[in-house]
């Protein structure tokens, strides 16, 4: 007989030892009570088959339950319950099935979900985060120790004790590692998956979690607290998948929401490997390592100076070296015009290499053609039946492709506007395309596969070796010989498309790649990783050059055609850079919402720029 109510009422006596005092609560698969053990309060924990009609799914539920108690019974760290040896146990019943229980030190306080409710939404200060993130860290070293996943972190799983100790609660969905179940992982083969909206990773919503899953759900805990909203309540950056939350925060420095950005990386291989990891980032946080010295003064240059007439023979040689300073272009900026008419995100734009017509692509699925000159609004071309992702134009000007959800690459002719053919093999929702230097390919990247196609027939060419999952951007060089492509994992590679032949992976970084472009000599690849812009040399894969910046997740990199200048858009904000220095000649503002598309003019006085509220600016060097 199955029955929902489990009988255990106040002032019940269970194991000779547990006298029931009231009922706490219910939620998930138990009822909890509180029960006096011999002058100590306690919490009862009581498994719910009732809800369950199969035999196989009461026994998945039997066995969880009984693994949360070894688990706990075997830890002993002030941040998790304690439950002693025999804690666990089982009441008989004589019409219903046996009752399993579980006996847990009973925690005085609340979850940080109700705490931020009990302190009117309060929203954590930096100190007070870092100080709460140490302790939770500290917490699953334990676990991780033991060879356990948790696998449900989340306010609402977490309490604080009166005197602000942490502690992780709800052992139901923890998981341990061993030697079956990484073979398990290895022949992908699906556990039990366990999922908390906004907190549980996509390794784990395929039942594969990780011990890395659990900083991922803790990284999203920690956006809870530190804006106060679920994540479930911000936008995703379409390239890179990352949560838009930093604006949302309490103020916090760029080197914490880093790290909090590191733990929440899409793959797990991106995040820290080790609790150790984020202690250190953490540690470097709280005490960052001194500046280097700065370096001995330049001497000056007196030598040959008559010194009894400093004053005037330095001035004729001060005067004489002094000129007029050169006007350098992108220094000073003016928005020339905002062009509006999208109704949803505008993801890709390009402009004809005449320099006459911008192309844009939305996700409301339509392509429009607009007067780099005037800003008219010269035609929309709809085809498309899903958000369109990339746009491209051949070099000769002729022809525009474009990409969407809907797995398809329509091309078009960008003087009429007519719809000339779609290219099909296999459907795949396309997330990148780029034309090569020479007009002659297009390539293509789709959610599994990296393809190669010939634009004058639309035949399918080849598809390049590897796994396209991580895949989001595609750069050809500008002699057509590689091209590269930049992943989410962090991996950027370079490839010999024409023989579909991988020639090189550049050094990965933690975070995932979210723009890369050639310089037009191409001498330079550059690469947006985080907030940091990457200078590579192609040819031998070195690393020429590295530096940050200051805004958020690089989202779009454009080189001048001169080469000199690097535009990045990061967040809302689009910098200019000299290629060179590294100085930063202006910064552009006037995005409401982020930026994802530049692109530069032929001549390189214009730049455009296509953002998520749903305008295209046009900026000119003054």
């Amino acid at each position: 007989m199955i029955t929902n109510t489990i009988m255990i009422e106040p002032n019940q006596l269970l194991q000779n030892r547990y006298l029931v005092l009231k009922k706490l609560g219910k939620g998930g698969f138990a009822q909890t009570f509180e029960v006096d053990d011999r002058g100590i309060r306690k919490v009862l924990k009581v498994l719910t088959l009732g809800r369950f009609s199969q035999q196989e799914s009461k026994q998945k539920a039997v066995d969880l339950f009984q693994r949360e108690a070894a688990v706990l019974s075997r830890l002993n760290h002030p941040g998790i319950p304690k439950v002693e040896p025999d804690g666990y146990f089982v009441v008989p019943q004589e019409t219903d099935e046996s009752l399993h229980c579980l006996v847990m030190e009973k925690i005085d306080g609340v979850t940080l979900k109700e705490w931020r409710t009990e302190n009117r939404n309060y929203i954590l200060t930096q100190e007070q985060a870092i100080s709460w993130l140490k302790q939770l860290v500290e917490i699953l070293e334990q676990l991780h120790r033991q060879d356990l996943i948790h696998r449900d972190i989340k306010p609402s799983n977490i309490m604080i004790r009166p005197d602000g100790q942490l502690v992780l609660i709800d052992f139901g969905a923890v998981r341990e590692i061993t030697a079956t179940y990484l073979q398990r992982q290895r022949d992908n083969i699906t556990g039990t998956v366990i999922i908390s909206t906004g907190y549980t990773p996509p390794e784990q919503m395929e039942g594969h979690a990780v011990p890395q899953s659990d900083f991922f759900a803790l990284g999203r805990t920690f956006v809870y607290l530190l804006t106060g909203k679920s994540p479930t309540d911000f936008d995703r950056n379409p390239r890179t998948g990352k949560l838009q939350w930093r604006e949302s925060s309490t103020p916090i420095s760029r080197e914490f929401c880093d790290l909090i950005e590191y733990m929440m990386a899409t793959f797990q291989g991106q995040r820290p490997q080790k609790p150790q990891m984020i202690l250190k980032c953490i540690e470097d946080i709280v005490s960052p390592k001194p500046p280097l010295p700065p370096p001995p003064p330049i001497p000056q240059m007196q030598h040959g100076l008559n010194q009894n007439k400093p004053r005037s023979i330095l001035g004729i040689i001060f005067r004489f070296l002094q000129t007029k300073n050169p006007v350098v272009p992108w220094e000073k900026v003016k928005l020339r015009r905002t062009l509006t008419g999208h109704k949803d995100i505008i993801e890709s734009i390009a402009i004809s290499s005449d320099g006459e017509t911008i192309v844009s692509g939305s996700y409301d699925g339509t392509i429009k053609l607009w007067s780099l000159r005037t800003g008219e609004l010269q035609n929309t071309l709809k085809g498309h039946n899903n958000r369109i992702t990339c746009i491209a134009i051949s070099p000769d000007g002729q022809t525009i492709a474009s990409g969407s959800y809907d797995q398809s690459i329509k091309l078009w002719s960008l003087s009429t506007g007519k719809f000339l053919q779609t290219l099909e093999d296999r459907p795949d929702r396309v997330r990148d395309i780029a034309f090569s230097p020479n007009g002659q390919v297009l390539l293509s990247i789709g959610e599994w596969e990296i393809k190669l196609w010939a634009v004058r027939t639309g035949r399918l060419l080849r598809i390049l070796a590897g796994n396209s999952q991580a895949a989001r951007l595609v750069a050809f060089s500008p002699d057509s010989n590689t091209c590269a492509i930049g992943s989410l994992n962090g991996t950027l590679e370079l490839w010999h498309p024409n023989i579909g032949r991988q020639l090189r992976t550049f050094a990965n970084r933690m975070c995932g790649i979210g723009a890369i472009a050639f310089s037009p000599d191409g001498q330079i690849l550059a690469s947006g990783s985080g907030n940091t812009i990457d200078f590579w040399q192609p040819q031998t894969g070195k690393l020429l050059n590295s530096f940050s910046i200051d805004s958020d997740s690089i989202s779009s990199l454009a080189f001048s055609p001169d080469g000199k200048i690097l535009a990045s858009a990061s967040g809302t904000i689009v910098e200019m850079w000299n290629v060179e220095t590294h100085k930063r000649l202006s910064k552009l503002s006037g995005h409401a919402k982020p930026v994802y598309s530049l692109a530069f003019n032929p001549d390189g006085d214009i730049l455009v720029s296509g953002a998520s509220d749903q305008t295209l600016k046009i900026w000119q060097w003054v």
